[in-house]
Formats: structure tokens, sequence, C-alpha cells
């Protein structure tokens, strides 16, 4: 399993960018997970509805079904908490992209346009690669990319781990 973390300020590109990865990967076949960091408080289900009051009850997990979903909640109770979950429960899975979190030893490549902030949101040095259009902002810290090289920051990704 390969974690990729990808960051950056809000309106950069990451979710367009993790669109590309995922259908990149898919088409090769590979189970691909994503995971959205959402940093505010946010209820899927406000506290009059049933699934909330299955998982105020004691649920440990809860499933809304539709006929084009599956939704699975559970609470977050414990700091990682989505680590071990991925790694207990997606552990066959090929690769796992987390936009807006990381986590120890997980690869961060940030997507930074330099038209829209003036620096990017993390230092270069913790990161993996970056994606600008700034091709001189990386230095010799981390591999820079263009917007639309995605071959590149793919290829970057697949020899990443080895």
């Amino acid at each position: 399993m390969k974690y990729f973390a990808v960051a950056g300020w809000s309106g950069s590109g990451k979710t367009t960018l993790i669109t590309k990865l995922v259908e990149y990967f898919k088409s090769k076949n590979k189970r691909v997970i994503a995971v959205k960091n959402i940093p505010h408080h946010y209820h899927l289900q406000p506290e009059t509805k049933d699934s909330h009051k299955f998982l105020t009850a004691g649920c440990d997990e809860v499933f809304l079904l539709s006929k084009q979903d599956i939704v699975a909640i559970q609470r977050n109770d414990t700091e990682n908490k989505i680590f071990s979950l991925l790694e207990n429960k997606y552990s066959h899975s090929d690769i796992i992209l987390l936009e807006g979190l990381s986590g120890p030893g997980i690869p961060v490549i940030e997507v930074f346009d330099s038209k829209k902030n003036e620096a990017p949101k993390f230092p270069i040095k913790n990161l993996a690669a970056l994606i600008s259009d700034n091709k001189d902002i990386g230095g010799e810290a981390a591999p820079v990319f263009d917007f639309d090289d995605i071959d590149g920051v793919i290829k970057f990704m697949e020899d990443y781990y080895g």
C-alpha cells in the first residue's frame, strides 16, 4: 500500500490532481482509496436523523445506502484513527491519496499556484515534490512538475517507493 498526501492552499488544484491520478491508476486496474480531510466540524447527518442516533447509541459503524452510493460513518474518536482504519480494512489497496492530511513518513506533494499565493503552504524541504507554475521554486529540495505534467507526476509516484 502506497500513501501520498496532496497539500496546498484552497483552490490550488489538489482535487483536480487527485482526480487525474485516480483516473490513471484505475486505468491500470489499481485499487485506489481517497481520503478528504475536512478541518472544520462537519455532520453528514444532523442530530435528528437516524444515522446520528445510531452512532450516539454506540454503533461502531453506520452505513447510508442509496441507489448510487454506500457511505460508511464512524466516530473519529482517537487521534490518527484514519490510519489504523486504512491499515486494517484497506491494506489490499494499491494507493491511498490523502487530500489535506498527512502522517509520519507519508510523502507530501504540494500543488502551488504562484499567481494565487505568495509562497507554498509547507516548507519545500518537507515536500517530496511540488507541482507549480514556478519551476524555480523547488531548488534542490524537491522536484517540481508543471500543472499539466501528469505523466511526470505519475512516474515520480511510481518510482518513489521503488
